[in-house]
């Protein structure tokens, strides 16, 4: 996956989104279905749109770009400073 990608995966799934839901994306014992169930039980997004995000992210965090989609995060004037900061001790623990 290259830089373009991974902003347009970003894009696609949301900075936010990402890092509120970055366990549960990077949670290997909890399937695709889980997944989906839980972003449509905590965040009320249609189902489709939790596939969609759900398939973008684990697609980054399989190319071992976690990392760089969460230094991205952190110093993105985009997202609340408190999902920055979040990101970036994400990022530390990766």
């Amino acid at each position: 996956m290259n830089d373009q990608q991974l902003d347009r995966a970003l894009q696609s799934i949301g900075m936010e989104c990402f890092v509120t839901c970055f366990r549960e994306f990077d949670n290997p014992a909890l399937s695709t279905k889980a997944v989906v169930e839980i972003l449509m039980r905590d965040k009320g997004y249609a189902e489709k749109s939790c596939q969609n995000r759900t398939r973008g992210a684990r697609r980054i965090i399989r190319a071992g770009r976690a990392k760089d989609a969460l230094m991205i995060i952190s110093e993105s004037s985009r997202v609340p400073s408190e999902i920055a900061a979040k990101a970036k001790r994400l990022a530390a623990g990766l």
